[in-house]
């Protein structure tokens, strides 16, 4: 428990003989006495993410000048909401405001006062403390911290309603303020996450938390040679593990494994290889969970080495694809030899096997000359679905959009179902998408041959939230 205390300062500037002056027997919070300069009553304490230990801050009231008390004088201990709020008002004008430009008041689940009066005896030129707990575990893990990473949490404690003395109202209200420290973008985020977003509540999450294997009642593997060609065989152990910090790690490694499928001399991709060459991991929530609308947030920090190809992506359950709809929350992979960001729709075309696109792509050297640090850190992809749109986003930048009047599959070219349906916007009650996670090697992510392996995608936390039925 870390308890910071907070003694009345002594008079200065005063001879002995002037120490006192009666005229002015006022009642002040001591600590607010202590810090003011002269236009304000601040304290500004910084937390730090290992300091997970309540705080107690001890305060206590005293007169002008720390004279002695002549009588017994009560006084009630408030938060001062009104007062906050006047400060953040006037922050505009900036000046002694300033500071309160990003203050926001303490939520009451994050302290305690340990009472509501304090008492200046007779005879004594200080109270017994008060003390104001800061539980700084729950405010350090509370998901505000995502939306409000710059803020400074202010708790106004002010005196009121004195029994005898006047309460001097220069110095009666101390702002305990409180900076978070800012999410480390390069690092998980040890926030638990926020139940409701935007009238949305949660519905499905998970926070990669623990270690080993991922959760078998949310995520299926993959195994074997899969799409696309690609150079890696997914297996179901060794590849992806949670590594306790708080991340999904799926891990591409340059190894040689034998292919049980193979048959010298076939014409199916998936069977005229005897080895391959590279292994991976790709999982997804195929009967464990699927949803229709809603926000989709993905925190990830992806490989960008050449052959990479990591992946967040949904498929509709009914039908084959792309009759049942693919959705591109990210991928990244090369655009005419260049590392790309991808957000793309695929529906179905009047050809079997064949999609319909609407695709977006840009290329890394643009984020990066934004932010030279860009491929160390956590970003959040983000899909936000309703009956009439879809929309892609990455760290709260549109990338993508679609009216979802234009997406009703073609014929299909033969396919049992799904023709001229509508995989993103339709009337079914249990149509929904799922949910992939996945590290490719090779293909579209280019020749991996010169890239040191192995190669690491982190996936911090996946979360779902939608408007309640």
């Amino acid at each position: 428990m870390v308890v910071l205390t907070v003694f009345a300062l002594s008079t200065i500037g005063c001879s002995e003989e002037e120490k006192y002056n009666t005229d002015y027997q006022w009642l002040a919070l001591s600590q607010a006495t202590e810090q003011w300069n002269g236009s304000a009553c601040n304290k500004l304490i910084t937390l730090q993410e290992n300091q997970v230990t309540d705080t107690i801050i001890k305060l206590t009231v005293s007169l002008y000048q720390n004279q002695t008390a002549s009588q017994d004088c009560t006084a009630d201990v408030v938060v001062a909401k009104d007062s906050l709020s006047k400060a953040i008002a006037l922050s505009e004008k900036g000046g002694i405001y300033d500071v309160y430009r990003n203050a926001l008041l303490m939520s009451d689940e994050y302290f305690e006062i340990s009472s509501t009066k304090v008492t200046l005896k007779a005879g004594e030129t200080q109270s017994a403390p008060f003390e104001v707990t800061i539980h700084r575990e729950k405010l350090l893990k509370d998901p505000v911290r995502t939306e409000n990473e710059n803020a400074i949490f202010v708790l106004p404690i002010q005196i009121v309603n004195s029994s005898s003395y006047k309460v001097n109202e220069v110095v009666n209200t101390l702002m305990l303020m409180f900076q978070l420290p800012q999410i480390d973008t390069t690092q998980p985020d040890v926030t638990d996450p926020k139940q409701e977003i935007d009238g949305m509540k949660l519905v499905w999450h998970d926070e990669f938390n623990g270690s080993g294997a991922p959760d078998p009642d949310k995520w299926v593997l993959e195994e074997g040679f899969q799409r696309n060609q690609e150079l890696q065989w997914y297996r179901k152990e060794g590849n992806a593990e949670m590594d306790g910090k708080g991340n999904m790690v799926f891990i591409a490694k340059k190894e040689r494994v034998q292919n049980p499928n193979y048959e010298k001399g076939s014409g199916d991709w998936k069977k005229n290889r005897e080895y391959a060459e590279y292994t991976s991991a790709s999982m997804n929530t195929n009967g464990k969970f699927d949803f229709k609308y809603g926000r989709l947030l993905c925190r990830a920090k992806i490989p960008t080495e050449l052959g990479a190809w990591p992946a967040i992506w949904t498929c509709g359950t009914w039908w084959e694809w792309p009759l049942n709809g693919e959705i591109d929350i990210l991928e990244y992979y090369l655009v005419n030899g260049k590392p790309s960001i991808h957000a793309n729709f695929c529906w179905g075309s009047d050809t079997r096997w064949v999609g319909t696109w609407q695709s977006y792509n840009r290329p890394l050297e643009e984020f990066v000359a934004k932010d030279a640090d860009w491929a160390n850190k956590y970003h959040i992809w983000r899909m936000d679905w309703d009956e009439n749109y879809l929309r892609l986003y990455l760290d709260d930048e549109l990338l993508n959009e679609i009216d979802l009047r234009t997406t009703v599959n073609g014929s299909g070219g033969g396919a049992p179902e799904g023709g001229y349906q509508n995989p993103f916007s339709n009337d079914y009650e249990d149509f929904g998408a799922y949910i992939w996670l996945n590290l490719a090697v090779g293909a579209n992510g280019g020749d991996p041959s010169e890239t040191e392996f192995p190669m690491k995608y982190y996936v911090d936390y996946v979360r779902v939230y939608q408007l309640d039925k």
